[in-house]
This record gives structure tokens, sequence and C-alpha cells, in this order.
């Protein structure tokens, strides 16, 4: 089955966080709502009866490894993995071998995703010092979904935590999402990680120190010359208190956060060792309570899985494993068991799912399910016994307990792109911006 005509038996979930029943309509592509409509499934067509229609997530932070580490996962392997955890729409980061840091770099893994991605998708460019040239961010911006700035090295170019640079890049740049670590303030290494710890090597006053200086910045600049600035991965309660009082302020400040902080805390880094090895560390329980009560309350915009894999050989290195967990296939069943939890109401999972990050980078019609909006959807299943032990992503480990859900269906632009545990080779994945 490729393109999808209509999905009926449909009990879909607003983006109120109500539901409606009845049949779903797709017409080029974009959906048409009709609740309470009844009718029986035909050529073309998916019967959804026992299961819950949902939208297409978006995850706003992934590495899919190419170009440079494609024996990690690749783009093909990474679209598969995102399919089966409801990923409709990701947005990769350029920390590459070589880094995605110029226009030709820029196309050039463009050309990748079209010839590859089964998922819709959007390229980050990694900050330099010569990105602070207007001229420059004229050129390549309006086809980015933003400029990343790492402020503790991440490939091979170095950090960048000068204030001056810093302030260079945010008055040339439109959108920009933040690594905020700044790597000035690690401990001096290497480190033996059976002797020393993660969240110790990387401190909590390196996150301290890179807000203090991404604040700075901003202040320097007028009003009208301060860009969209994202800060990605927030682990720490100093980040969700500093995004409350700028955000009061006024700023055009958006936060993400990543599943692994809601989940663990760095008592399990300890005891897992390299397969919740992750930059930013994992903190405690108090920083854990506290980025969920920001994603609940709307001080924390968005979740994002900050997809990392690594060879599982790798990550079982006992002195010093790789940081990255990977964790796009199982998103929609964790932001439904943060649901059963408790802690995350049905009228926030579109929002943290995909609404607040389409808003956040200019994404068309991915805000929910609503007439008009593009045919990103998903077909979920409760299981009474854990998922499956299949994996599809390279990385071959789930660090999640058991989980709840299953994806059965993932509809990308109005066609089937995954059922029951497969991709189909559906190709309707197209590239999403809009400066």
């Amino acid at each position: 089955m490729g393109v999808i005509q209509r999905i009926v038996d449909a009990r879909w979930l607003e983006p109120q966080g109500g539901f409606a029943q009845g049949v779903i309509l797709i017409q080029d592509g974009r959906l048409r709502l009709r609740p309470g409509v009844q009718d029986r499934a035909g050529s073309g067509d998916i019967g959804a009866q026992g299961m819950l229609v949902l939208p297409g997530l978006v995850d706003p932070h992934v590495h899919l490894r190419e170009p440079g580490q494609a024996r990690k996962e690749g783009l093909k392997n990474g679209g598969l993995a995102a399919l089966a955890g409801g990923v409709t729409t990701l947005l990769d980061m350029p920390n590459n071998n070589p880094p995605t840091s110029t226009a030709a770099r820029l196309e050039a893994k463009r050309g990748l995703f079209r010839r590859k991605s089964p998922v819709n998708w959007g390229l980050f460019l990694q900050a330099t010092p010569r990105h602070q040239d207007p001229n420059v961010a004229a050129s390549i911006a309006p086809g980015t979904s933003a400029l990343k700035i790492y402020m503790a090295r991440s490939s091979a170019h170095p950090a960048v935590n000068d204030p001056r640079v810093l302030r260079g890049l945010l008055r040339a740049w439109p959108r920009v999402a933040i690594h905020a670590e700044d790597d000035s303030a690690f401990k001096a290494g290497p480190f033996d990680q059976r002797q020393v710890r993660h969240h110790v090597h990387r401190p909590r006053a390196s996150i301290q120190l890179a807000l203090h200086k991404i604040e700075a910045a901003l202040r320097a600049l007028p009003p009208n010359e301060r860009p969209r600035v994202v800060i990605l991965h927030a682990a720490t309660i100093q980040e969700v208190r500093w995004l409350a009082r700028m955000k009061a302020e006024g700023f055009d400040l958006w936060g993400e956060t990543c599943p692994h902080y809601l989940v663990f805390t760095e008592q399990d880094q300890e005891r897992l060792g390299g397969l919740l090895k992750v930059n930013p560390p994992i903190r405690g329980p108090q920083d854990r309570e506290a980025l969920r009560r920001a994603l609940a309350d709307g001080t924390i915009d968005f979740l994002a899985t900050d997809h990392a894999p690594h060879a599982p050989t790798e990550k079982a290195q006992l002195a010093d494993p790789p940081s990255g967990i990977a964790a796009i296939e199982w998103l929609w069943p964790l932001l439904l068991g943060f649901q059963e939890q408790g802690w995350l109401g049905w009228e926030q999972l579109t929002r943290v799912g995909c609404a607040a990050a389409s808003r956040c980078y200019h994404l068309p019609g991915r805000g929910g399910i609503r007439d008009g909006a593009a045919a990103d959807l998903v077909l979920v299943r409760r299981v009474e016994k854990p998922l499956p032990t299949r994996i599809h992503t390279r990385a071959a480990a789930r660090p999640y307990p058991a989980l709840s859900w299953r994806v059965q269906s993932t509809i990308v632009n109005g066609l089937l792109a995954y059922h029951d545990g497969h991709a189909t080779g559906a190709r309707g994945a197209q590239e999403i911006y809009a400066p």
C-alpha cells in the first residue's frame, strides 16, 4: 500500500487534548477530518479500530551520522528508526565528519537526504567565527533550520565560547540553537570513566557559565537585533530557572529537553555506564523533577531525542565510551508512557511532540491533527507485553524500561512509510523549512 486515501474507524488526538472519532480523509497530502462519520475500509484505506491516531512527531535534534560515520547509523537506517518511533520530521545536527559548516557541505548533505531519507527533514549549519559575517549569514540562513553553536567542542571545529564571537553570531543570524556547556569550565582530563564520573568531568558550572555568556551577548544587542535562541537538551534546574526568567523578560527564547533527562538520574548513569553516557551529562533527581515540571508547564517548549547512536562495541568500552544515546525509535511510546505516569497530560502531548518545535523552526503544517495539516500521522496500539526485542538503530540497545505502546503504522505526507515493524519503501519525504 502506498498512497492512503482514508483512515476509517479512527480515534484521533486533537491539539487541545480531546479525542474525536470518525474518518480521516487524505487529499493531496493534506488532512480532511470527518468526525462522527462511519464507514468501512476499502482499497487505499486503513482501518484503525483499537488504535489511536496521533500526529507525526517532529524530532528537532538528531545525529544520523551521515556523511562521515554512516557505519554508526546513516540516513536510511536512522530514518527507519525514526518511523518506528512515530517521527515523521527530523532536524539533523551538523557535527559530521567533516562538519556541515559551509554552503557546499550543506548542499552535499541535502543531496544525501533527498536520495535516502524516508522522513521529512531540515538541516543545521555548524557555527564558526566566519559566520559572523552578515553576508555569509544572508546567503545560507534561508536554507537552514538554524545556526548551531557548540560551546563545547563536538567536531573538528573548536568550541565557540568567546563572548565577542558569540555576540557577532547572535547579531548575524535570525535563529540560533546552542549547546550550552562552556568547555572552558570542564575539569582537566582525559579521564578513565571507571574512576571519574562523567558529570564531574563536565560540571554544572560549565552550563551556568554558558548561560551567563549567552545572556550577556543578548543584552549587548538592541532588541531588534536579537535572534530567536533555542537552548538545546536542557539537563539542569539552573537552565529551567534561567529560561523562566529570560522568557518573563520578553526574550525570544525556546527550551528543549530529552527523554533521558526525564527518565534517568546520574546514579543510573553510574550503574549502567556507557549506555547512558551523554552530553550534557544526566544529573540528579531534583533536576529530573524540575525538567518534568518545566516541560509540563511550558517553560521548556518541546522534547527532542538528541538521537546519537554509536556502535555497540564503542559504547561497551570501559575506560572512555563515546557520549550519545539512541532514542528516536521509542519517542511516541515514551511520550505515551509519560502521559500514563500522570505528569504530562493529553493536551500537552501535541505541544511537546510537534507543535512547539514546528512554531520554533517554522515547519508549516506540522502542528497537530487538524483540517488542512500535512498528512503526517502515526497509528499506535497498547500492548500487554513489552516491545519486541528487534531494534532498528545500529546502536542495537534500548536504554529505556519496558514500554507499553507500539507504533503500528507511520504515514508521511499521505504515504504509508512504515507498517508492522517494516519500512514500506514509500518515498514522500521532503525538506521542510521556512525562513
